[in-house]
């Protein structure tokens, strides 16, 4: 494979992420961008800021304080304002930190994580099919599920708005519902969009240092394949794959800086949604409402999942990582170079691990697991105090 073919091939990658991957880096402007240019770009930032996500977040937050005392009414807001907050959430970290984007995605394009043989193309191309795969279904469960949320309520019943907000006009008239039915139906979307394009990016931010790490094991496997001056060959091929995973772990820890934060706050809200979905479909006669609600729970776990998900794989393929060494042709290498592989396990047995806010809690599906049980045993708990205050 020549450079050309290679720079295709990561070329490829990034554009099959399509506006996500662009999102992100397009948040910083070129220096050579306008200052009228420069002045439109904060103008729409703080725009959608305040118009469409703090505003859809207090009219959830005055509603909540309206109607404390009232259960059934606080779990309605609370799937909508959870979700809400942790939209906020991603959207204000993208802001504060899209120099650091910017940076990580340069560092991804950099020469020296490029494939350099037909094994390693073939490994990096499945990590593009599994990011483009993930980000497709991704969409298209999250666009199901607010168009359920949204627009089966209308066909339902077409007297009621969709989400119980704090409205600030009386919806008597057709004009005023019509309007903010549209408020809402928007401001929802902006919520549905920016979790798309995190998520995403997030998940494929893990897909890629997973396909770092599958090709890292690759070249550790075929160590001295290769090598014109035998020995000396297999001193420098060992000194580059431990350079190589020093620059993994450069991206692992630039990846976790830019996600940790906005990915606790999204855990911390999902259980609040899972607990409210779980308490209103545990109410809900007619199918129709129950079925919106299964469609909006299935989408909340698959969001949590690939959250989580993408880490655990992570850190199983570092796991491995040893091994592949262990299943080079070590056994006809001097001593020289065994002393150097056996330093070089020393320093693979050390997986990586994602971490959260809490350094001891890491993200892997034990915490999917953790996490759904728990929803689940604070649903019981409030049914039963609902019923014995009844």
């Amino acid at each position: 494979m020549n450079s050309l073919e290679h720079r295709e091939a990561l070329a490829t990658f990034y554009k099959k992420q399509s506006y996500i991957f662009h999102l992100f880096a397009q948040l910083k402007l070129s220096d050579t961008a306008s200052k009228h240019f420069q002045r439109l770009h904060r103008f729409y930032f703080y725009f959608v800021l305040i118009c469409w996500v703090l505003y859809f977040d207090i009219t959830c937050l005055i509603q909540l304080v309206l109607n404390i005392t009232d259960l059934n009414e606080v779990i309605k807001v609370f799937y909508v304002f959870a979700t809400a907050l942790g939209s906020f959430a991603k959207f204000a970290a993208i802001k504060v930190k899209n120099n650091l984007y910017a940076e990580l995605i340069e560092t991804m394009h950099d020469p020296k994580y490029r494939p350099v043989n037909s094994r390693e193309v073939k490994l990096f191309r499945q990590s593009q099919r599994l990011s483009r795969t993930v980000r497709n279904l991704y969409t298209v469960i999250s666009l199901v599920a607010l168009n359920a949320l949204l627009l089966t309520q209308y066909i339902i019943d077409n007297t009621q708005l969709p989400m119980s907000i704090y409205n600030p006009v009386n919806t008597d008239t057709e004009l005023r519902y019509a309007l903010m039915y549209i408020y809402q139906y928007f401001a929802a979307s902006v919520c549905c969009y920016t979790n798309v394009a995190f998520d995403s990016i997030s998940s494929s931010f893990m897909i890629h240092v997973k396909g770092q790490l599958d090709i890292l094991c690759d070249r550790l496997e075929h160590l001295g394949e290769n090598s014109e001056a035998e020995e000396e060959g297999i001193t420098q091929q060992l000194k580059d794959c431990i350079k190589y995973y020093d620059d993994i772990i450069r991206i692992v820890q630039m990846a976790e800086d830019l996600t940790t934060l906005p990915i606790s706050v999204q855990i911390a809200c999902s259980v609040m949604v899972l607990v409210a979905n779980f308490y209103a479909m545990s109410f809900l006669s007619d199918m129709a409402n129950f079925i919106k609600f299964l469609i909006y729970q299935l989408c909340m776990l698959s969001q949590i999942y690939i959250l989580l998900y993408f880490p655990s794989e992570v850190t199983a393929k570092s796991e491995e990582v040893p091994y592949y060494l262990y299943c080079s042709k070590w056994v006809n290498w001097n001593r020289s170079n065994r002393k150097l592989a056996l330093l070089m396990m020393t320093r693979f047995d050390i997986p990586i691990h994602i971490k959260s806010v809490i350094p001891t809690y890491t993200f892997n599906l034990a915490a999917f697991t953790s996490i759904v049980n728990s929803s689940y045993s604070y649903y019981a708990l409030l049914k039963n105090f609902n019923s014995s205050n009844q």
